[in-house]
């Protein structure tokens, strides 16, 4: 659980707990209406959760990304985002690359992905085994990048939006937390780091339901101007 603290970044604004909420009830969250890709959106947004025009699928897997960066530093376990020249295909490339050896004397790669829980593809396994959309999903990344294997440590890491982490996610985290841990001296680091992850699966998800409206604008020249005299700059 995590508390909702705005200095830790763990505090969701008013429509991203709607929404978090909402899809976890199966509540209505907004009208009817049509994706930008076309696709009939029904009142329970989940359709943003899964589409490729989603900008929030975008913005999630960089803010995961950027945890993951940012933790494996805390630790002093250098590494780089997005690296090139690791496979004979240069269009594709792992999330991240430690640029020192992680376990065995090898670097790790890792690449992370989020599904829907309740996506057609898994909805009959994760009716059954909790955790099933990220396992599979965890299985699918490994196939694509097994061209790694042997020269690196990679490591797939799934998450499902319902918040549940796969396998291999979890352990990767759970080492990540207790080398924090150890070397910062702060013994709720996994914990942190475990709530960080899930505000951020959450604030994503918000993000994704909201991709599916289209884009409109708004009075921003106003706040603008507001913005101009709070600062007490003359308009004149």
């Amino acid at each position: 659980m995590a508390l909702p603290v705005s200095t830790l970044g763990n505090l969701l604004d008013d429509n991203s707990f709607r929404i978090s909420v909402g899809l976890r009830l199966g509540a209505k969250l907004c009208e009817t209406h049509i994706c930008r890709c076309g696709t009939k959106v029904d009142s329970t947004g989940r359709h943003g959760l899964a589409c490729k025009h989603s900008a929030g699928r975008h913005s999630r897997h960089d803010a995961l990304n950027d945890i993951i960066h940012r933790a494996l530093t805390s630790c002093q376990v250098h590494n780089v985002r997005e690296p090139n020249g690791l496979m004979r295909d240069g269009n594709m490339r792992p999330d991240g690359l430690t640029l020192v050896p992680w376990y065995q004397g090898k670097a790790l790669a890792w690449d992370v992905t989020v599904v829907d829980t309740l996506a057609r593809t898994y909805l009959q396994g994760s009716t059954n085994q909790v955790g099933y959309a990220a396992n599979q999903a965890e299985e699918k990344k490994r196939r694509k990048y097994e061209e790694l294997e042997g020269r690196y440590l990679f490591c797939p890491v799934g998450f499902e939006t319902y918040g549940v982490f796969g396998n291999e996610a979890r352990e990767l985290v759970e080492k990540i937390g207790k080398k924090v841990a150890a070397r910062t001296g702060e013994p709720r680091s996994l914990s942190f780091l475990k709530q960080k992850i899930s505000i951020e699966i959450q604030t994503g998800n918000a993000a994704c339901v909201f991709g599916t409206f289209g884009h409109s604008r708004g009075l921003e020249e106003i706040y603008s101007i507001q913005d101009l005299k709070k600062n007490g700059i003359s308009l004149v």
